[in-house]
């Protein structure tokens, strides 16, 4: 029988490539913005959408004028991940940028193509973008299981 500190060792930290990161990037939805605010770090749940184009990688989100997300600082990060408690394995990514607010002429240019589609659109009005400076990623393997069937089958 394996004990946890051989499992442990079998487990594997896989460091992503930033195409990786852009790929899982692109392939949801909800994301967490997070920023300091007096002295202490904040974090929220948002809707977003990657936008690549000739101006690079954006990532755009919409919020309510005049909350937290709407006065955030210029410098702030952006996660997300996937994780499968089942086989104790997952991934994450994470985005240090700087945000910035678009314009009407930038909303009408995005709006139609490109809309983060928040869960909650009433008065979603601010756009936000994050324009990515770093991006990392890890992916945890689980290792490999000991036992044929998954620990929920046996007794």
């Amino acid at each position: 029988m394996t004990t946890s500190a051989e499992a442990a060792i079998q487990t594997e930290l896989e460091h992503l490539s930033e195409d990786e990161c852009r790929r899982l990037l692109g392939g949801t939805a909800v994301g967490r913005i997070a920023f300091v605010i007096d002295g202490r770090p904040i974090v929220f749940p948002v809707n977003y959408r990657l936008l690549t184009g000739e101006s690079g990688l954006w990532i755009l989100l919409r919020t309510r004028p005049g909350n937290a997300i709407d006065g955030a600082p210029e410098h702030v990060a952006f996660e997300i991940d996937g994780i499968d408690q089942a086989h104790q394995q997952g991934w994450s990514v994470l985005v240090g940028g700087v945000l910035r607010r678009l314009d009407h002429n930038e909303i009408e240019l995005f709006s139609h193509r490109f809309d983060p589609k928040p869960w909650v659109q009433h008065e979603r009005t601010s756009w936000l973008a994050i324009k990515p400076q770093t991006m990392s990623g890890r992916r945890l393997h689980a290792a490999e299981p000991e036992w044929a069937l998954p620990s929920e089958a046996y007794l």
